[in-house]
């Protein structure tokens, strides 16, 4: 009874943690798009009468990109995980200098976060039912 216990412990705890990485998730998904947002407006929107360099468009693509891995980590976690840790890497390292790791590991924060409960709550039972 008491590892009963202890099992519904550890999968509320996990399950409350998989709901506050995705909360994380979508408020850092808010905070990076409103760059964006921003970005569109200044580049593509702006009283510019060309297009911009080949580079912002490059990095527009990578910062959505990252931005849709947010969102999808929130379904898919391992994808996700994999998804935003490279667009995120892509994105970040050419632009931020000495601040990367800080934006870097703020930005996947929720989706490690994210693969790890979902990798604690896969294997917390074993599939078969209980021991």
């Amino acid at each position: 009874m008491a590892a009963m216990n202890a099992l519904l412990g550890n999968e509320l705890m996990l399950k409350v943690l998989t709901w506050a990485a995705r909360v994380l998730a979508v408020v850092i998904f808010l905070f990076w798009g409103a760059f964006f947002v921003e970005h569109t407006a200044e580049w593509f929107v702006g009283p510019y009468p060309r297009k911009p360099p080949p580079a912002v468009w490059l990095g527009h693509g990578l910062h959505l990109l990252m931005l849709v891995s947010l969102l999808v980590v929130l379904r898919w976690p391992v994808a996700g995980t994999l998804l935003l840790v490279a667009s995120a890497l892509a994105f970040f390292a050419g632009r931020t200098g000495s601040r990367f790791p800080l934006f870097f590991g703020v930005t996947c924060l929720p989706a490690l976060i994210l693969l790890f409960c979902w990798w604690r709550l896969r294997h917390l039972i074993p599939p078969g039912g209980s021991n």
